[in-house]
Protein backbone atom coordinates (compact mmCIF):
# COMPACT_ATOMS: atom_id res chain seq x y z
CA UNK A 1 0.00 0.00 0.00
CA UNK A 2 1.26 3.78 -0.56
CA UNK A 3 0.53 4.67 2.74
CA UNK A 4 2.55 7.57 4.55
CA UNK A 5 3.28 7.95 8.41
CA UNK A 6 4.87 11.24 9.14
CA UNK A 7 3.81 13.31 11.85
CA UNK A 8 5.16 16.57 12.47
CA UNK A 9 3.91 19.32 14.44
CA UNK A 10 2.70 22.64 12.83
CA UNK A 11 5.66 24.09 13.67
CA UNK A 12 8.12 22.15 12.60
CA UNK A 13 5.87 21.76 8.90
CA UNK A 14 6.29 25.16 8.89
CA UNK A 15 10.28 25.25 9.22
CA UNK A 16 10.61 22.90 6.70
CA UNK A 17 8.66 23.45 4.10
CA UNK A 18 10.53 23.55 1.14
CA UNK A 19 12.66 20.08 2.51
CA UNK A 20 9.82 18.05 3.75
CA UNK A 21 9.11 16.41 -0.24
CA UNK A 22 12.25 14.97 -0.71
CA UNK A 23 12.29 13.69 3.57
CA UNK A 24 8.59 12.42 2.71
CA UNK A 25 9.12 10.30 0.23
CA UNK A 26 11.95 8.98 1.70
CA UNK A 27 10.62 7.82 4.68
CA UNK A 28 7.14 6.81 2.82
CA UNK A 29 9.54 4.29 0.56
CA UNK A 30 11.11 3.11 4.00
CA UNK A 31 8.07 2.41 5.14
CA UNK A 32 6.73 0.77 2.35
CA UNK A 33 9.80 -1.63 2.19
CA UNK A 34 8.93 -2.35 6.24
CA UNK A 35 5.72 -3.15 5.64
CA UNK A 36 6.28 -5.42 2.64
CA UNK A 37 8.77 -7.58 4.79
CA UNK A 38 6.72 -7.33 7.52
CA UNK A 39 3.98 -9.06 5.53
CA UNK A 40 6.29 -11.72 3.54
CA UNK A 41 7.76 -12.79 6.81
CA UNK A 42 4.18 -14.08 7.50
CA UNK A 43 4.11 -16.93 4.89
CA UNK A 44 7.39 -17.87 6.81
CA UNK A 45 6.95 -17.28 10.46
CA UNK A 46 4.01 -15.73 11.65
CA UNK A 47 4.98 -15.33 14.87
CA UNK A 48 8.19 -14.20 14.42
CA UNK A 49 5.98 -12.11 12.02
CA UNK A 50 3.63 -10.88 15.15
CA UNK A 51 6.27 -10.19 17.33
CA UNK A 52 8.35 -7.70 14.76
CA UNK A 53 4.99 -6.01 13.66
CA UNK A 54 4.07 -5.29 17.64
CA UNK A 55 7.09 -4.10 18.33
CA UNK A 56 7.81 -1.89 15.27
CA UNK A 57 4.39 -0.42 16.24
CA UNK A 58 5.27 0.52 19.49
CA UNK A 59 8.55 2.36 17.79
CA UNK A 60 5.97 4.43 15.55
CA UNK A 61 5.65 2.24 12.42
CA UNK A 62 1.83 4.07 12.04
CA UNK A 63 -0.94 2.30 9.87
CA UNK A 64 2.12 -0.04 7.98
CA UNK A 65 2.87 -1.72 11.44
CA UNK A 66 -0.93 -2.11 12.88
CA UNK A 67 -1.59 -3.67 9.36
CA UNK A 68 0.93 -6.00 9.43
CA UNK A 69 -0.03 -6.95 13.18
CA UNK A 70 -3.67 -7.55 12.03
CA UNK A 71 -2.22 -9.52 9.11
CA UNK A 72 0.00 -11.93 11.51
CA UNK A 73 -2.97 -12.29 13.84
CA UNK A 74 -5.18 -13.51 10.96
CA UNK A 75 -2.58 -16.11 10.17
CA UNK A 76 -2.26 -17.33 13.52
CA UNK A 77 -5.92 -18.21 13.58
CA UNK A 78 -7.32 -14.88 15.26
CA UNK A 79 -9.24 -13.88 12.92
CA UNK A 80 -12.03 -11.97 15.22
CA UNK A 81 -9.36 -9.73 16.46
CA UNK A 82 -7.36 -9.53 13.27
CA UNK A 83 -11.40 -7.91 11.81
CA UNK A 84 -11.42 -5.83 15.01
CA UNK A 85 -7.90 -4.39 14.18
CA UNK A 86 -8.49 -3.82 11.13
CA UNK A 87 -11.96 -1.98 11.71
CA UNK A 88 -10.23 0.24 14.01
CA UNK A 89 -7.45 0.88 11.80
CA UNK A 90 -9.82 2.11 8.92
CA UNK A 91 -11.85 4.43 11.57
CA UNK A 92 -8.19 5.52 13.32
CA UNK A 93 -6.62 9.28 12.43
CA UNK A 94 -3.87 7.75 10.80
CA UNK A 95 -5.89 5.14 8.46
CA UNK A 96 -4.65 7.13 5.96
CA UNK A 97 -6.95 8.09 2.80
CA UNK A 98 -10.93 7.14 2.18
CA UNK A 99 -9.60 4.10 -0.57
CA UNK A 100 -6.98 2.94 1.85
CA UNK A 101 -9.87 3.05 4.35
CA UNK A 102 -11.66 1.09 2.10
CA UNK A 103 -9.55 -1.49 1.72
CA UNK A 104 -8.94 -2.02 5.28
CA UNK A 105 -12.64 -2.54 5.82
CA UNK A 106 -12.64 -5.16 2.77
CA UNK A 107 -9.64 -7.11 4.71
CA UNK A 108 -11.85 -6.69 7.83
CA UNK A 109 -15.24 -7.83 6.38
CA UNK A 110 -13.79 -10.81 5.07
CA UNK A 111 -11.77 -11.77 7.95
CA UNK A 112 -15.28 -11.44 9.51
CA UNK A 113 -16.58 -13.85 7.35
CA UNK A 114 -14.10 -16.71 7.76
CA UNK A 115 -15.24 -15.80 11.59
CA UNK A 116 -18.55 -16.51 10.69
CA UNK A 117 -19.87 -13.33 11.96
CA UNK A 118 -22.29 -12.35 9.18
CA UNK A 119 -23.44 -8.63 10.80
CA UNK A 120 -19.79 -7.74 11.64
CA UNK A 121 -18.90 -8.76 8.47
CA UNK A 122 -21.95 -6.26 6.54
CA UNK A 123 -20.68 -3.24 9.21
CA UNK A 124 -17.73 -3.21 7.74
CA UNK A 125 -18.64 -4.17 4.42
CA UNK A 126 -21.18 -0.97 4.17
CA UNK A 127 -18.78 1.26 6.60
CA UNK A 128 -16.15 0.99 3.60
CA UNK A 129 -18.83 1.61 0.71
CA UNK A 130 -19.66 5.41 2.84
CA UNK A 131 -16.09 5.59 1.52
CA UNK A 132 -15.85 4.32 -1.73
CA UNK A 133 -19.00 3.19 -3.69
CA UNK A 134 -17.25 1.35 -6.21
CA UNK A 135 -15.39 -0.51 -4.28
CA UNK A 136 -16.16 -4.15 -5.87
CA UNK A 137 -14.66 -6.59 -2.98
CA UNK A 138 -16.42 -4.78 -0.45
CA UNK A 139 -19.61 -4.86 -2.06
CA UNK A 140 -19.13 -8.53 -2.79
CA UNK A 141 -18.26 -8.83 0.96
CA UNK A 142 -21.72 -7.53 1.79
CA UNK A 143 -23.33 -9.95 -0.76
CA UNK A 144 -21.64 -12.98 0.93
CA UNK A 145 -22.64 -11.27 4.25
CA UNK A 146 -26.58 -11.50 3.53
CA UNK A 147 -26.16 -14.75 2.08
CA UNK A 148 -24.93 -15.94 5.44
CA UNK A 149 -27.42 -14.91 6.68
CA UNK A 150 -29.83 -16.08 4.42
CA UNK A 151 -30.99 -12.81 2.45
CA UNK A 152 -30.37 -13.74 -1.00
CA UNK A 153 -32.49 -11.13 -2.52
CA UNK A 154 -30.14 -8.87 -0.84
CA UNK A 155 -27.01 -10.62 -1.96
CA UNK A 156 -28.22 -10.88 -5.64
CA UNK A 157 -28.66 -6.93 -5.67
CA UNK A 158 -24.92 -6.34 -4.06
CA UNK A 159 -23.83 -8.75 -6.95
CA UNK A 160 -25.80 -7.30 -9.90
CA UNK A 161 -24.31 -4.36 -8.88
CA UNK A 162 -20.94 -5.13 -9.23
CA UNK A 163 -21.58 -6.70 -12.45
CA UNK A 164 -22.51 -3.34 -13.89
CA UNK A 165 -19.15 -2.11 -12.85
CA UNK A 166 -17.79 -5.04 -14.16
CA UNK A 167 -19.31 -7.63 -16.31
CA UNK A 168 -16.91 -10.17 -16.31
CA UNK A 169 -16.63 -10.43 -12.77
CA UNK A 170 -16.10 -14.33 -12.46
CA UNK A 171 -16.37 -14.42 -8.65
CA UNK A 172 -19.48 -12.12 -8.41
CA UNK A 173 -20.80 -14.34 -11.29
CA UNK A 174 -20.68 -17.46 -9.17
CA UNK A 175 -21.81 -15.96 -6.03
CA UNK A 176 -24.80 -14.72 -6.99
CA UNK A 177 -25.27 -17.97 -9.26
CA UNK A 178 -25.30 -19.36 -6.05
CA UNK A 179 -27.91 -16.87 -4.97
CA UNK A 180 -30.10 -17.46 -7.78
CA UNK A 181 -30.09 -21.34 -7.13
CA UNK A 182 -30.75 -20.83 -3.17
CA UNK A 183 -34.11 -18.96 -4.12
CA UNK A 184 -35.21 -21.47 -6.72
CA UNK A 185 -34.33 -19.40 -10.16
CA UNK A 186 -32.29 -22.52 -11.93
CA UNK A 187 -32.26 -21.16 -14.85
CA UNK A 188 -31.01 -17.75 -13.88
CA UNK A 189 -28.94 -19.72 -12.14
CA UNK A 190 -27.33 -22.14 -14.89
CA UNK A 191 -26.55 -18.66 -16.97
CA UNK A 192 -24.44 -17.04 -13.98
CA UNK A 193 -22.41 -20.20 -13.31
CA UNK A 194 -21.63 -20.92 -17.10
CA UNK A 195 -20.77 -17.33 -17.44
CA UNK A 196 -18.79 -17.80 -14.42
CA UNK A 197 -16.68 -20.81 -15.53
CA UNK A 198 -16.19 -19.13 -19.22
CA UNK A 199 -14.63 -15.97 -17.36
CA UNK A 200 -12.69 -17.79 -14.70
CA UNK A 201 -12.11 -21.71 -16.43
CA UNK A 202 -10.06 -22.87 -13.79
CA UNK A 203 -12.09 -22.25 -10.52
CA UNK A 204 -13.06 -25.27 -8.61
CA UNK A 205 -15.38 -23.56 -6.66
CA UNK A 206 -16.95 -22.92 -9.42
CA UNK A 207 -17.17 -26.18 -11.34
CA UNK A 208 -18.47 -27.44 -7.71
CA UNK A 209 -21.52 -25.16 -8.14
CA UNK A 210 -22.13 -25.89 -11.63
CA UNK A 211 -22.48 -29.40 -10.22
CA UNK A 212 -24.68 -28.68 -7.91
CA UNK A 213 -26.68 -26.44 -10.13
CA UNK A 214 -26.99 -29.24 -12.90
CA UNK A 215 -28.39 -31.47 -10.31
CA UNK A 216 -31.16 -29.51 -9.14
CA UNK A 217 -32.23 -28.94 -12.56
CA UNK A 218 -32.38 -32.74 -13.38
CA UNK A 219 -34.48 -33.21 -10.25
CA UNK A 220 -36.64 -30.81 -10.98
CA UNK A 221 -37.31 -32.25 -14.52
Amino acid sequence: MNLRCLLLGVLPLIAISFAAPAFAADLTASFDAKHKSCLERIAIDNELAFEEAMIWQDDGGGRRAKHCVAMALYALGHEDEAANRLDNLAKASDGGTPSMRADFYSEAANFWLVANKPDRAYKSATDGLALKVDHLDLRIARARAYAMSGYYEYAEMDLTSVLGFDPQHADALRYRADARLQQGRLSEAKVDIENSLAYGPTSVETALLRGQINEAIRKQK
